[in-house]
């Protein structure tokens, strides 16, 4: 039976780098029951932000603690275009980003087919997951065009 694809919620770019970053700060392992505790953020926002990063495989869950992956630490360590290229590379291996990126001609995708496969992919509020997702695209590389 086929694994069903790892999909990212729509959370930024920033807030999923910031946790990261946060938790490489602690040591590269934080119990997860007390995070909300250690961080200063929406407190229903968090567990997307968690959810975005293991799925990317920034963090991965380890009896109860977020610890921070191989390339967890190389996306703390990375800046500009190494960085764009490892997100692109861990993306490329999550929903919606993987559908979006064999989509992706010449580096652009349409407005309409973005709003597309996020419908197809069961978001809600498709208008504000599309904008949410055309910022980790254009971080990727890929224009969303008109």
């Amino acid at each position: 039976m086929e694994q069903e694809a790892r999909r990212v919620p729509p959370v930024t770019l920033d807030q999923v780098l910031g946790l990261v970053k946060f938790i490489a700060s602690m040591g590269g392992r934080v119990d997860s029951s007390r995070l909300d505790e250690m961080l200063d953020v929406d407190m229903d926002l968090l567990p997307h932000v968690v959810e975005a990063a293991v799925a990317l495989k920034l963090l991965r869950e380890d009896n109860g603690y977020l610890v921070i992956t191989d390339d967890g630490v190389r996306a703390t360590q990375l800046s500009g275009r190494p960085l764009r290229e490892l997100i692109r590379r861990l993306g490329s291996d999550v929903e919606p980003f993987r559908e979006i990126l064999s989509m992706a001609s010449e580096g652009a995708i349409s407005r309409s087919e973005l709003l597309e496969v996020v419908r197809r992919h069961g978001y809600v509020s498709v208008e504000a997951v599309a904008d949410i997702f055309s910022e980790w695209l254009a971080y990727m590389g890929i224009n969303v065009v008109e």
